[in-house]
Parts: structure tokens; sequence; C-alpha cells
């Protein structure tokens, strides 16, 4: 089975959860960690969802900053774990946790790293691109 955590500084891990829930309807299956918006430890819930784990699980776990605190604290309970199928994503966006979420094949190391690679969007100031192309071509 597939299980997922979000994990993030402030609300926007419930945020994504939202995102997901109102463009699948899949947001039940994600947990979420919404970290230093109140004074309980969060990394309780961290170990809450590792020890949720079967062996048969992969688990992925969706972190917003590399080297942040959350980041780092989700890796040093990853590590604790070796045994598990965990697999950890930072700098994560609502276009890779939409990828993972609903793919339906298997997932390994390799075909995350191309669900990541697909994922990266172009950041686009929009009123350039409005400036500089006509409406014809808009999206391409």
């Amino acid at each position: 089975m597939k299980k997922f955590l979000v994990a993030s500084h402030g609300k926007m891990a419930s945020g994504i959860q939202n995102s997901v829930d109102i463009l699948t309807g899949m947001g039940n299956q994600i947990e979420v960690i919404d970290a230093y918006i109140d004074e309980v430890d969060y990394t309780i819930k961290i170990q809450q969802f590792i020890e949720t784990l079967h062996v048969e699980d992969t688990a992925i776990i969706f972190t917003d900053l590399y080297g942040g605190s959350v980041n780092q604290k989700v890796m040093v309970a990853v590590a604790a774990h070796p045994s598990q199928n965990i697999h950890v994503i930072t700098g994560m966006n609502l276009a890779v946790i939409l990828s993972v979420v609903l793919e339906a094949g298997e997932i390994t190391t390799e075909r995350l790293q191309e669900l990541i690679d697909e994922s990266q969007v172009k950041l686009v100031l929009t009123e350039s691109l409005v400036a500089e192309e006509s409406e014809d071509n808009f999206f391409d």
C-alpha cells in the first residue's frame, strides 16, 4: 500500500492536502503535518506515521524546504528505520504531489525521479508572457 505524508512549516501541508482533495478527491489519502503553528511537537507525528507502516508499504514523505528544520526532522526519523521503504521528496509543489499520488504503478526510486522530472514546471511571470506573446499562442 502507498502512504503519503506532507510536512511543512506553517499550513502549507494542509493547503496542499485541500488542493489535492479539490482536484482529485484523494485528499483523505494524505496525512499532513503543519509544523510550528502551535506548541505541539510535530516530530511525534512523524514517528507515528512511520510506525504505522507495514513491511509491504511504500511511503512517500514530502517536505517543503531542503535542509529546513522539518526536512531535517523527517530525515532523522527515516534514517532510524532503514528497513522501511520510505522515500523523501523535498522542495515539494502541488504538481509533483499530484503526480505521485495519482501514480497507478509501483513506486520505485527510478519512477519517483521520473515523476519529479516531469513535474518540474517552468516558473513564468505571466504579465511578461502576456506582453510578449499574442493571445493565439499563449499556451504554446
